[in-house]
């Protein structure tokens, strides 16, 4: 009797154990469907807060850790010569211009942790934003960290999925300057079809701005600190709105106003105003972008510096494109892209020169051919001008790729 007394409470016990097991093992299904699910919404076009799909993919998971990336291959051919006909050098590069990795992780409802880490040029390593959200609502979260600068559509949307030239454009890559980010701490939310940004950031370098004037305001980030640019003494706001009519068609400007640190006894005050926006109708599309840079203090800083700057730099462009469907979603954007700029547009006389090779207008002509949403060709080719006529033409081919 004792023994069947023992041997029912050890199948009882059995049982429970594995009605237990049952259960676990239940719940781990689900998870592992619900992580499944999560992780395909890359690639159907969700995006959160400005950023591309796969940079926004840790905002569509239900909880824990989140992967994505892109990266960029390009190919470069210049013309044998340039605008006035004196022979340049033509040989053909080549090059992995970026892989990119998107780590991210969800702790719950209202903390987000997302993060870019660029390789660039092969073997140059950077961490291109990291930062910490506090996700309250729709209308107000919070930021912090290393984060990319709202100005511009390429800034924070600089996946080559989103943009058909093989090489972003000009007038972003010196006068936005994209990729810019920057340590600071921010607001941003989106009421109705409104959005909005407003941050605190650090300061960019005007020793490093006025060095290089013809790379704009593009040798001035601090990247978070790269380099040893770790300069803390400056600030500067940026302020950012946006309407979307709708998910393809939308109006925006940001306003950046602030100083840029120097080790002379004058810092470099500035203020970036830029206005830009998209527009699509089944196949047509077209975006542009203005922008202006004041330097507002230019002759106090050229009194006291070496390296003098100019009073404003500018420029815009226009790009106007067409998509064609092919055959199982794929898509054939032929597009062409006009722009203009001067990273010297006015100057006092007194401190500066005129310098023709500032001014620039490049015509881009191209096609971009998408396979599948995630994954796009390019082939382009540039028409460069310089009022110093040492433009030189290009062709450029280019793969892309997010996850």
């Amino acid at each position: 009797m004792k023994v069947l007394v023992a041997l029912l409470l050890a199948m009882s016990a059995i049982a429970a154990t594995n009605d237990e097991l049952e259960r676990k093992v239940d719940i781990l299904a689900d998870e592992i469907a619900a992580l499944k699910s999560s992780q395909l919404n890359t690639g159907t076009g969700q995006t959160a807060y400005g950023l591309g799909q796969s940079a926004s993919k840790v905002y569509f998971i239900p909880q824990g850790l989140s992967i994505g990336g892109y990266g960029e291959i390009v190919y470069n051919l210049k013309s044998v010569e340039n605008e006035d006909g004196d022979s340049v050098d033509r040989e053909p590069q080549t090059e992995a211009l970026r892989n990119i990795i998107y780590l991210g992780y969800k702790y719950n409802d209202n903390w987000v942790f997302n993060s870019e880490i660029e390789i660039e040029h092969v073997n140059e390593v950077f961490t291109e934003f990291m930062y910490v959200d506090y996700l309250h609502s729709d209308s107000f979260n919070l930021r912090f960290g290393l984060a990319l600068i709202p100005m511009g559509i390429v800034n924070e949307l600089h996946e080559p999925i989103y943009f058909n030239s093989v090489n972003r454009p000009e007038v972003e890559k010196y006068l936005i300057p994209s990729t810019w980010r920057e340590n600071g701490v921010g607001a941003f939310g989106t009421i109705g079809k409104f959005s909005y940004n407003a941050f605190l950031f650090n300061g960019p370098d005007g020793d490093d701005i006025s060095a290089k004037p013809e790379d704009g305001i593009r040798a001035g980030r601090k990247k978070g600190g790269a380099n040893g640019e770790k300069n803390a003494s400056t600030g500067v706001i940026v302020l950012n709105g946006q309407y979307n009519f709708d998910t393809q068609t939308m109006l925006g400007g940001s306003v950046l106003k602030g100083a840029a640190s120097s080790t002379s006894t004058e810092n470099l005050e500035m203020t970036i105003a830029e206005v830009h926006g998209n527009y699509k109708n089944r196949g047509f599309g077209m975006n542009f972008l203005y922008t202006k840079v004041f330097f507002d203090n230019s002759d106090d800083w050229n009194d006291v510096n070496t390296n003098n700057v100019a009073e404003s730099l500018e420029g815009y462009y226009v790009t106007v494109e067409y998509d064609i469907e092919g055959t199982k979603g794929s898509l054939y954007t032929p597009f062409i892209r006009f722009s203009e700029y001067d990273l010297r547009s006015e100057f006092d006389s007194s401190d500066l020169s005129g310098d023709s090779t500032l001014d620039r207008i490049n015509t881009v002509v191209g096609l971009a051919y998408k396979p599948i949403d995630r994954l796009v060709f390019k082939a382009d080719y540039t028409y460069k001008h310089r009022a110093s006529q040492t433009g030189v033409n290009e062709l450029n081919l280019g793969l892309g790729f997010v996850y």
